[in-house]
């Protein structure tokens, strides 16, 4: 399932290059004022950004990728859709409980750059699904609590964990920078904070140990119950790759 995901990746990626044309859009000139060959900025028609995750803010390093594509509006305002690949690692699903997730985020992508110039701020909005690729397990928890039943020392053994089966809806806030470099390309670095939920199922396993009176825990009952789970999991992170 994960190769699938970078396969879908890929194939988009080639696509949006192929469909590129340079010389699609025009530039307008100032009077008087020469143009600089190296650099020209379409005001509307196709764009795409390509990035991937060097590192989030827990540690993790070459966590993703993603590739944009899309119709520019206008100097200013930008709207497309994205596909991805990401793979978190032991990154937390709830509470205590970790999880390693591989996901496929399919969205839309909205985005405003303020300034026209070689250099400008970027502010993005991306909102989709990410579809769960792989099928996780958390880490197993325990607890114990001691009690009394019947007059008799009792102890509790608790274990429970989590195995999510599907992934949900996300949201994702960009921050980022673009510096024009050759012609119409760009390098793009940003920051961003990501909040998506997985849902599945919760096991919880309750042994019951009583102690005799030889001081002694024997081994008196267990149960497992089963419930569904709804998991909500978030992460900053850093972007970085091209736009044109």
């Amino acid at each position: 399932m994960q190769k699938k995901g970078i396969s879908c990746f890929l194939v988009v990626l080639v696509f949006s290059y192929c469909c590129y044309d340079p010389g699609f859009g025009q530039v307008t000139n100032t009077p008087g004022k020469k143009e600089d060959p190296s650099f020209s900025q379409k005001s509307t028609g196709f764009y795409n950004v390509t990035t991937f995750i060097p590192v989030t803010f827990n540690g993790q390093f070459f966590s993703g990728l993603q590739t944009i594509c899309g119709y520019k509006v206008n100097n200013y305002l930008s709207i497309g859709g994205g596909i991805g690949y990401e793979h978190f690692t032991s990154i937390p699903a709830y509470e205590n409980f970790k999880a390693d997730l591989s996901q496929l985020p399919v969205f839309i992508d909205i985005r405003y750059t303020p300034l026209t110039g070689k250099f400008s701020p970027v502010i993005a909005v991306n909102a989709g699904y990410k579809v769960l690729l792989n099928k996780p397990s958390t880490q197993v928890r325990y607890d114990t609590v001691y009690s009394s039943a019947s007059f008799v020392p009792a102890r509790n053994d608790y274990s429970e964990y989590t195995i999510y089966k599907q992934g949900g809806p996300f949201i994702t806030a960009e921050a980022g920078f673009k510096a024009m470099v050759f012609k119409r390309v760009g390098l793009y670095v940003a920051v961003d904070y990501s909040l998506w939920s997985v849902s599945g199922d919760y096991h919880l396993l309750d042994k019951l140990d009583l102690q005799g009176s030889d001081d002694i825990w024997r081994f008196n009952k267990s149960a497992e119950t089963t419930d569904k789970s709804l998991a909500y999991v978030h992460v900053f992170f850093v972007r970085m790759g091209i736009c044109f």
